[in-house]
């Protein structure tokens, strides 16, 4: 059993070649370290003086800021809906479950290649910026990443709590996106709850509101607020598992599936 859902997980990653999917998770993780390496080549007068300090600390949180509070957020609601369009673009719902496949394969397997390439981000996104910050250093050796090791503890840290962050997202995502046929419905919903999320930071129960989990791990100082780091881990592992249970019975119980 296990090895036939495994081959069905292949399956279902082959048919991303089809699609946007993979080019969108290349740039989305590119983006901000590019973007972060012009800025500090063209303004080093005004970059140089806020990396003296721990410049490789510095500059995983200048590319962190914007990855995680906007950039993985808004990734993941349209990674979702394009991948699930694929069924419903090609009419090919039915035939899907109509194949000798029990419908947790079916949910399950589409819902690991979409972790698949969320964990490919954040791997891509770690190594553009590495990449970006030597590219820095090498026309302006004034920033000084050399001076210091890459703090590899700090970087697996961060990134394992930005992935917990987002799972609550994925689930919520993808159960909208195999709900609904119309693509707008997930994407609008997704962005409009996101954009609430900023709106709402202010609330003294933002750190119950899943589509602010990946920024509350960046943005929140848990040497000073250690109880708030226990609290965000189990808020983001059971709004998780409530999303995809919630989403699995939902799709099951349909009577026009697809």
């Amino acid at each position: 059993m296990g090895i036939l859902f495994l081959s069905n997980v292949q399956a279902e990653l082959l048919k991303t070649k089809r699609t946007a999917a993979l080019w969108l998770t290349l740039l989305a993780a590119a983006f901000v370290p590019a973007i972060n390496c012009l800025i500090c080549l063209q303004r080093p007068d005004i970059m140089m003086a806020k990396f003296k300090v721990d410049p490789w600390l510095t500059f995983l949180r200048f590319n962190w800021k914007n990855t995680a509070s906007a950039i993985l957020p808004l990734f993941v609601i349209l990674l979702t809906s394009l991948l699930l369009q694929i069924e419903y673009r090609n009419a090919t719902w039915k035939q899907v479950y109509a194949m000798p496949r029990k419908y947790a394969d079916i949910f399950f397997s589409k819902f690991l290649v979409i972790q698949a390439l969320i964990i490919g981000f954040l791997l891509l996104f770690n190594v553009f910026m590495l990449t970006s910050a030597f590219v820095i250093h090498s026309f302006q050796p004034g920033y000084a990443f050399y001076a210091g090791a890459i703090p590899w503890d700090t970087m697996a840290i961060q990134t394992t709590r930005i992935y917990t962050g987002i799972l609550g997202v994925a689930a919520i995502q993808y159960w909208l996106s195999t709900r609904f046929r119309n693509f707008t419905i997930p994407l609008g919903t997704g962005m409009g709850l996101w954009i609430a999320g900023l709106i709402l930071m202010d609330w003294d129960k933002i750190i119950y509101y899943p589509y602010m989990y990946t920024t509350l791990f960046f943005v929140t100082d848990f040497s000073k607020h250690p109880d708030d780091l226990s609290t965000l881990l189990v808020s983001a592992v059971a709004c998780f598992i409530v999303a995809i249970l919630l989403g699995f019975r939902n799709i099951y119980q349909l009577k026009a599936k697809g």
